[in-house]
Order: structure tokens, then C-alpha cells, then sequence
């Protein structure tokens, strides 16, 4: 069967298609213009990472993985890195997810500044991660110890749970049948009156405030009060102005160390004093730390008590002159009497003014 030239041309391009698709399969890894270094790395698990994966130092890819092998007990990955990637002697290696839908890559770390770059071809030290098999099993284990748990707590407190659930049946049916306080302030219908009434009166007393009504609607409205109240700033200002410049008694308190001196003087003499009184030194230590001289006082004191009583019930001579009318009309006449003979004696002579005073005595 004899091809027409369309034909031939698409078969072409289908077997050109094919062979590039072959040539990209085969050569991906291929830069001939590129410097690889080799490494390679252990871990006790590879799971997910495959041949051909990316390799990232700090999430920028500087290679890819080129072999995966069993080597005793643990897994080999062979992989390169391009030339001038900062790989140091405590670099670490270890397998990462690219995301949560999956996918693997052989991540690196930046080792430290100090440390020695290392050659190509040498072990890298690896760090076993978690893969998504392992945090699957481990969630698995810990729903399994949580569901176990909390099933057997379930078990362990039904009647009490039932219990429970009866008593708050019942509450609530004591509630919608209006029992009890709470059964009353839910179903009677007064409580809604009476909240509305509150709210009123509530709205009332703000417009009564925002209007300038009463004594506080005046505190809050009035201009007059926020100027007095700025004049009081300004005169505590100017209080405290003074003070500092050390003006007047005050000022003179707060910064003259004469009278902090004079102060701390006083409280030593104080001081003084009151040591001596402690250590019974003067009358008044002895006062206060003898026995004796507080008996003697406190009996003396008794004594002064006994003779008020006598002389306020009238007892004694100072009793009755203090209390007896009588008594204080006689002197009062003898005084009296005194002093007209006092006044005859001017204008007599001797023995008449000595008979005056006889005679005006007796």
C-alpha cells in the first residue's frame, strides 16, 4: 500500500514525538555543562523517597537522588549535589514531605560556619524522620488508647450519666411548668412587664442626664464644672511649681535639709528619752518600770478618789464647805460685816474703832 506524502509526514512526526519523549525519559539527569559532587547518606527506613527525587538544601534543589540499595540492616541513598553547594562536615541529611497530598525529598541542612566543607564522595550524617506510615500508626495507637479510654469512663459512670440526665428532665419540666423561682421568673409573664418598666425608667434618667436635668445631669452637662476642674489642675500646678522652687512653709519643708537635720535631731533626742525611760532612768522611767512607784501612785490616786467622794457627799469641814449653803451665806455675812468695820475704823479712833469691831461682831 503506497503512502501518501501526509502520511508520511505524520508518521514522522509521531516517531519524532515518540523519540523525544524517550530522550527526556532517559536524559533528564543529564547536564553536560553542570559539575556533580557525589554523596551519599544511611537511614533505617526510606519510605517514600525514590530514585530520581530532588535533593534541597534550606528548600532550594541543588541535586537529586541517584540510586536507593539495602546495605545490611540499613538503606543507602546515593545522591549529588552541583558544584559550589556549602555542604560542611556537620551538614545533616534526613528524608522530608514535600507537602500533605505527598511527595518525598532528601532535605539538607547548613551545618555550622566554622565547620570544614566536606569532599566530594564522603558520608553525610542522617536524621530519621517521621514518615506519613509512622504518624498513621501513631495516631492509630493513640485514637485506639484515646477511644479505649474515654469508652471504658462511658461505662464506668452510665448511672451516673443517667442519673444525671433524669434530674435535668426534671429540672426543665419544673422549669416549663413554672415551679419554683426560677420555674416563675421564666413563665411569668409580670417579669417582661417589669423588665420593659425598668428599661423605660432606665432610658428616662439618661435623657434626664443627656438634657442637663438634676444635680447629675448638671455634673455631667455643665461646662462651668470642666473649667473648674482645669482651674483646679492649673492651681495644683502651680501648688506644686512652688513647692519645688522651695517657696513657702511647705517648700521649705520638702527642700531645706536644715529641717530634715533638725528632724532627724529630734527623733534622736526622742530616741534618747525613750532609752532612758526603758532603762528607768528619771521619774518618769521609774514610773514606768518600778513596781513600787506605780502602787504608791495607783494608791494615791485611790486616796485622791476617796477624799473627792467624802468632800462631794458633804463629809468633813471642806465636805460642807463645799456642799452646806448655810455655810457659805455665814461667810459671806462675816465678810460682809468685815468690811463695814473696815470702813469705820477710817473715821475713829483707836479705842472707838476696837469698839467698833466688837460691837459690829458681836
Amino acid at each position: 500500500m503506497t503512502l501518501t506524502t501526509e502520511q508520511k509526514v505524520g508518521l514522522f512526526f509521531l516517531a519524532a514525538l515518540v523519540v523525544l519523549a524517550v530522550m527526556i525519559e532517559l536524559v533528564e539527569d543529564w547536564r553536560p555543562f553542570e559539575t556533580q559532587v557525589n554523596y551519599y547518606t544511611f537511614f533505617r527506613s526510606a519510605v517514600g523517597i525514590k530514585v530520581g527525587d530532588p535533593v534541597r538544601l534550606a528548600g532550594v534543589e541543588v541535586g537529586r537522588v541517584r540510586s536507593i540499595r539495602l546495605e545490611g540492616p540499613r538503606v543507602r541513598v546515593d545522591f549529588y549535589v552541583v558544584s559550589g553547594t556549602d555542604v560542611r562536615q556537620d551538614s545533616l541529611a534526613s528524608i522530608r514531605q514535600m507537602n500533605l497530598l505527598g511527595g518525598q525529598f532528601l532535605g539538607l541542612e547548613f551545618g555550622s560556619p566554622e565547620s570544614p566543607q566536606l569532599a566530594g564522595g564522603a558520608e553525610i550524617p542522617s536524621v530519621e524522620g517521621a514518615n506519613i506510615d509512622q504518624l498513621i500508626t501513631h495516631l492509630d495507637q493513640n485514637q485506639e488508647r484515646v477511644f479505649g479510654t474515654l469508652g471504658r469512663l462511658i461505662e464506668e459512670s452510665r448511672t451516673s450519666f443517667v442519673n444525671a440526665v433524669s434530674r435535668l428532665e426534671s429540672i426543665a419540666g419544673k422549669i416549663d411548668s413554672g415551679a419554683g423561682s426560677l420555674g416563675r421568673l421564666v413563665n411569668d409573664p409580670t417579669l417582661y412587664d417589669e423588665l420593659t418598666l425598668a428599661v423605660s425608667n432606665v432610658k428616662q434618667v439618661v435623657e434626664r442626664l443627656e438634657t442637663g436635668e438634676g444635680s447629675l445631669g448638671r455634673l455631667l452637662n455643665d461646662p462651668a464644672l470642666y473649667d473648674q476642674v482645669s482651674q483646679v489642675a492649673a492651681n495644683l500646678q502651680e501648688i506644686s511649681t512652688r513647692l519645688k522652687a522651695g517657696e513657702g512653709s511647705l517648700g521649705k519643708l520638702l527642700t531645706e535639709d536644715r529641717l530634715y537635720n533638725d528632724a532627724s535631731d529630734a527623733l534622736a533626742s526622742i530616741r534618747d528619752i525613750s532609752g532612758k525611760i526603758s532603762r528607768g532612768d528619771g521619774t518618769i522611767g521609774k514610773l514606768v518600770n518600778e513596781e513600787d512607784v506605780y502602787r504608791d501612785t495607783r494608791e494615791a490616786v485611790a486616796r485622791i478618789a476617796s477624799i473627792a467622794a467624802k468632800i462631794d457627799e458633804g463629809s468633813g469641814t471642806l465636805g460642807h464647805l463645799v456642799n452646806d449653803d448655810d455655810l457659805y451665806r455665814d461667810v459671806k455675812t462675816t465678810l460682809h460685816k468685815v468690811e463695814k468695820a473696815a470702813d469705820g475704823l477710817s473715821d475713829s479712833g483707836t479705842v472707838s474703832a476696837l469698839g467698833t469691831v466688837v460691837g459690829t461682831l458681836f
